[in-house]
């Protein structure tokens, strides 16, 4: 696989924990130059550092992917670093679990717009380098098991991971005939996301798992890697569930 991404160029949001930080480990060693932007400046450089320590060319940029600008400078900056734009993984998340009749708009907007609108507007900046350069390139984007069932309590997460399925395939049909795959995929529960309030027990998940566990960051950026590889030039728009099974068992 190393051999399949060598020398390309990728900006992954959210990079700085948890799983874009994995995804940028797995680029690293993949022989990838890798832009993480997280808004939180110490995270980035923490992170950003620590990859760089392992030999790897990174580039650590602190940005709000809400803000239309500040991704914009991302994407300059990486294509000034690096001379262009091969891989954007759109990681940057929040979470949100309160009563349905109660949730505010603040809380809404800011669940929908990170997951959703940040996806977006990170995905017209990117492909509109990866055109101009008539290289093509990949634009992936990270749902969840609740981009395609519900939850109680979670209807801004739930709605926006649903709108990141349809972005992604309205995405993927329109920007194909430029050789840009745009594709998805949703993770389930995973080893390093813990869910502030909850519930159910972290028991309660691993029983209701079909493979009885959480899943690890390193399992989905492993995914995530060969997704963005050229092994995989001929998926345009799908869904890969990374869940352990959750979406294949009916129950609970």
């Amino acid at each position: 696989m190393s051999d399949d991404l060598r020398g390309r160029v990728a900006i992954v949001t959210g990079g700085s924990q948890g799983i874009g930080a994995a995804i940028a480990r797995r680029f690293v060693a993949a022989g990838v130059s890798v832009a993480i932007c997280a808004r939180r400046a110490d995270r980035v450089d923490a992170t950003a550092a620590g990859l760089r320590a392992g030999g790897g060319d990174v580039l650590g940029l602190a940005a709000d992917v809400r803000e239309r600008d500040q991704v914009q400078r991302v994407v300059d900056a990486t294509v000034g670093r690096f001379g262009r734009l091969d891989i954007l993984v759109n990681n940057a998340g929040t979470g949100q679990i309160q009563d349905s009749l109660t949730l505010d708009l603040q809380s809404w907007r800011a669940v929908l717009e990170t997951h959703l609108t940040g996806a977006l507007i990170a995905s017209q900046a990117s492909a509109r380098v990866m055109i101009e350069q008539g290289t093509g390139g990949v634009i992936l984007n990270i749902g969840s098991i609740f981009s395609v069932q519900g939850m109680p309590k979670r209807a801004a997460y739930t709605t926006a991971k649903h709108g990141v399925i349809g972005l992604t395939r309205a995405l993927a049909c329109e920007w194909a005939p430029h050789g840009v795959r745009v594709l998805a995929l949703a993770p389930g529960y995973i080893a390093t996301q813990r869910e502030v309030q909850v519930d159910f027990t972290e028991g309660d998940i691993g029983r209701r798992t079909p493979l009885g566990r959480f899943g690890t960051v390193d399992e989905v950026a492993d995914v995530a890697v060969f997704l963005c590889s050229p092994r995989a030039s001929f998926l345009v728009g799908p869904i890969v569930m990374a869940d352990g099974g959750w979406t294949a068992y009916g129950g609970w």
